[in-house]
Formats: C-alpha cells, structure tokens, sequence
C-alpha cells in the first residue's frame, strides 16, 4: 500500500497576543519518506540513541552523548531540515581523515595571489561516496592526472597555470561526492547538505558508526 507525506509549513503573525495565520504551504513529499524521518530511523536501527540524547529545537535536531566527559557536552551530530535539502553537521575531527582537502599551487607565480577563494590558496573539502570512489576518479583524473597515489582524503595541491580555471564539476560527477562548508551555528563543525535518500544512508551509516565508537 503506498502512502504520501505531506510537509505543511504555516506561517503565524501575532499582534497584542494574539496569533493570526498568515500562509500555508503544503509540499508533497514523494516516496513517503522525508530525508529528517529517514535519517531518524536510519539511527534508532543503528542503536546511535543507546548513546546519545535527542535534543529538538525550531531549526534543528541535535545529539549529545548521554555521558559525556567533563566540559564534552558539544552536539556530536546536527539535523537541519533547509529548503535545499537535509543539512547534517558533525565535527570537524570526527570528519577530517576521511576528507579531502583541495588547494591551489600555481606554476606562475605571478598569479600565486588569485588562489580561488583567497584563504590559504584553499579550493573546497569534499568527502567522496566509498560507494562511488571509482566514478569520482575516473573523472577526476581527466582534469588531475596522476594525483592520487593511494586513500581519496587527505590534502592534495593542484598545480595549474590560472586558479581560476578550477571547477567543482572537475570533481568527478555530482553523486560522488559531498562537499563541506562551515557550520556558521555550530562553527566547531563541518556541515553538508544531502538531497537523496541513497547518499543520506551511505553518509549517515558511516559516520554514525564512527561516532558511536569513539
């Protein structure tokens, strides 16, 4: 039996106390699943609630270890459901060896300080699907020959004659990889925005379990 899910969203003015609805949208969520229930799920089967405590608030889900050690009382994951998708924070040391880091290193010096983005010659962190690690290289390596020489993480330089010839399609395909930006709530945490039931369960079952062991 199929079923449908609707997401309302309502809209209130309130004026002396008083509360007046404004707007309603309702958006048909195909597949009967969204990606916050999902994720939900997908955690109370991994037993990830055995450790840690559920915190709601109005714009996001957070979780704590039940408990922690002394002054260790930060979320350790973040639910956000955005009109982009579903937004999942975590910090930046749980992440960083799985991720990989891109810089540019330009071969004329001349242009060392066009670097893309102006911090530290930095280009994007981005963590590619074990799933798709083949997809992302056979890609990659048509624009970066000869770059990788064993795990897809860490810090690579990319040499090239103008930075701003960078592209995050050069990447590999879209579906291959997640790309990190800072948390701007949670500034101790990277956070990453999924839109597909497939990558949200390969992301989430693999870090999930990460944090549970730690």
């Amino acid at each position: 039996m199929s079923k449908t899910v609707y997401d309302v969203i309502q809209r209130f003015e309130v004026e002396n106390g008083v509360p007046r609805l404004v707007s309603t949208n309702i958006q048909v969520i195909q597949g009967g699943e969204d990606l916050m229930s999902l994720a939900i799920r997908l955690l109370s089967q991994l037993g990830f609630y055995d450790k840690f405590e559920e915190n709601r608030a109005s714009q996001y889900i957070g979780f704590r270890l039940k408990n922690p050690a002394k002054g260790a009382k930060r979320y350790q994951l973040v639910l956000a459901q955005r009109k982009e998708g579903l937004c999942i924070s975590i910090p930046k040391e749980v992440l960083q060896k799985d991720i990989l880091e891109l810089i540019c290193t330009t071969i004329d010096m001349d242009y060392t300080d066009m670097c893309y983005s102006g911090a530290n010659n930095f280009l994007g962190r981005v963590w590619i699907l074990p799933s798709k690690e083949d997809v992302f290289l056979e890609s990659f390596q048509f624009y970066y020959p000869n770059v990788f020489k064993g795990k897809v993480a860490g810090s690579v330089s990319l040499k090239k004659d103008y930075p701003e010839e960078f592209k995050i399609e050069h990447l590999g395909g879209i579906d291959s990889y997640l790309a990190l930006t800072e948390d701007k709530l949670f500034p101790y945490a990277w956070q990453v925005c999924i839109t597909s039931k497939e990558v949200l369960e390969e992301f989430l079952g693999y870090f999930a379990k990460i944090l549970m062991e730690k």
